[in-house]
């Protein structure tokens, strides 16, 4: 009677034993499960990132063929440029009102100069289609070959870059030292064409949009301890 008691405990024990094993390898399996899962979905979420930022830009076979493409004058429609020459950038904010007339017959001719800055380029990095730099932010190249800088788009162009305006050529402009008096009747014009209001606003768009991005600019120049050619800059309206 005790042996087949003793066969009973340790048929139970054995049991148990097994019970126990299987229970640890299928809490094993779901946890190799659940990992697995995790890890799928982010590679799936990293490639689906990666290919839908790749979609949007123009990709390169190397470093040289990057440099070759990315040379010369890039230009905005609000007066910013971006010239390559080899591995030196130079970007520059022209002032509206030194270049358009429109605008400067509409808001005033000021004295300030353009903003201009130097860089370096630190990276051509082809396989992303990303300008990396000494200080200012990154450029990448989209996918119809154009440099996109602080959501800015800059497009290649073979013009040279603007003229000046001669300032005595504009009705507004007083030279310094004169009084500025505007008109009531111009006003009153200015108050009641809607027309004018409409097409100003391009103008001026583009203005704050530059000034914007110069603001920008002109923080990353700072960070990294960089002077613009002309400090004086005019302040945000």
């Amino acid at each position: 009677m005790a042996g087949k008691n003793n066969n009973y405990d340790q048929n139970r024990r054995e049991a148990m034993y097994w019970a126990e094993e299987w229970s640890l390898k299928q809490r094993r399996k779901k946890v190799f499960l659940a990992l697995g899962a995790v890890v799928a979905a982010v590679i799936i979420g990293y490639a689906i990132y990666y290919l839908s930022i790749l979609g949007s830009r123009t990709v390169f076979h190397s470093e040289e063929e990057m440099r070759a493409a990315i040379q010369g004058r890039f230009a905005t429609d609000a007066y910013e440029d971006l010239v390559f020459e080899g591995d030196d950038v130079t970007l520059t904010y022209y002032n509206m009102s030194h270049y358009d007339r429109d605008y400067a017959e509409r808001y005033g001719y000021d004295e300030y100069d353009d903003s201009v800055y130097e860089d370096k380029v630190e990276e051509w990095d082809y396989r992303k289609g990303v300008i990396r730099f000494h200080w200012m932010s990154e450029i990448y190249v989209d996918k119809a070959g154009n440099l996109v800088y602080y959501q800015q788009v800059f497009k290649k162009t073979d013009e040279p870059a603007p003229e000046p305006i001669d300032p005595s050529t504009l009705g507004n402009y007083h030279s310094e030292g004169e009084e500025e008096a505007l008109p009531e009747e111009g006003e009153d014009l200015q108050a009641s064409d809607g027309s004018e209001d409409i097409s100003d606003d391009g103008g001026l768009g583009a203005a704050e949009e530059q000034q914007e991005n110069r603001e920008e600019t002109q923080e990353a120049a700072e960070d990294a301890g960089v002077i613009p050619e002309s400090e004086d800059q005019p302040d945000a309206t």
